[in-house]
């Protein structure tokens, strides 16, 4: 049952998420015809387009998840012979899935940008990527890199399914799309108040050697320490609250559906 709701999502998702894609493509390819003129600038707005493919691939699965669940897709979505429980977890995994190979399309275009960009100012090529060697030996610089691309990847999708379900339920339910959107925000603003405070809780990423480091940034800041560095805090305090909208989401969606 799995496989044929992902079949089904592909076939009901593939046109509009080709019109994204085609529509970022085309302005890509103006933005690179540009640059024939105007130099690197065309390139770098060429290469910001091709960045944004990922977050409007997020958005449009977020909208889409609320129209098919509870919109107006909802009644024939909820007649399929499956939990809401499951229903939930695959159109998750089908997201999951589209977004990953948006963000691989995205990457590669934005490093044909730069390729593009280093050949426009006659950059030396050799150098350049010597320096990126360097670079990519840092101890645990392969194991920032992944798990970055995996929060930026399933981040944004763990936090707005999970809206779209509470956010359309119970008192949330009168506010229509209203209700998703008021959870979000206030999952983002409770983050973003965490945030502040994982300024003086250890420990932090030093970027310069990469380790681990169990002093604040706040220290690292009142030191004048050289090395960049970030506050891991926050990220264990967003694993927790993903974790916990994830289970609310999932049962409440198993539970009861509230259809507009």
């Amino acid at each position: 049952m799995t496989t044929t709701i992902l079949r089904h999502e592909l076939y009901r998702t593939v046109r509009p998420l080709l019109a994204i894609v085609g529509i970022a493509v085309l302005v890509i390819a103006l933005a690179d015809f540009a640059g024939m003129f105007i130099g690197v600038i065309g390139l770098v707005l060429a290469a910001m387009v091709a960045a944004m493919m990922l977050p409007a691939v997020q958005l449009f699965h977020a909208i889409d998840f609320y129209q098919s669940s509870y919109g107006s897709g909802a009644m024939l979505t909820h007649l399929l012979p499956i939990s809401g429980r499951k229903l939930f977890w695959t159109k998750l995994l089908y997201a999951v899935l589209i977004t990953t190979l948006t963000g691989i399309v995205s990457l590669a275009i934005i490093l044909l940008q730069v390729r593009l960009g280093m050949a426009a100012v006659d950059l030396n090529l050799t150098e350049a990527y010597t320096e990126l060697q360097q670079i990519f030996t840092t101890p645990g610089i392969w194991a920032a890199i992944v798990f970055f691309a995996l929060w930026v990847l399933l981040v944004p999708l763990v936090s707005m399914f999970p809206s779209v379900v509470i956010g359309s339920g119970g008192w949330a339910r009168r506010l229509s799309f209203g209700g998703p959107i008021i959870v979000f925000m206030g999952y983002y603003l409770v983050m973003q108040l965490v945030g502040v405070a994982s300024l003086f809780m250890p420990p932090v990423y030093d970027f310069f050697t990469g380790q681990v480091r169990m002093v604040s940034l706040w220290h690292v800041i009142a030191i004048n320490d050289p090395n960049p560095a970030m506050p891991l805090a926050i990220f264990g305090f967003q694993l927790v609250a993903l974790a916990a909208l994830l289970i609310w989401a999932s049962r409440a969606m198993n539970s009861k559906v509230e259809l507009r």
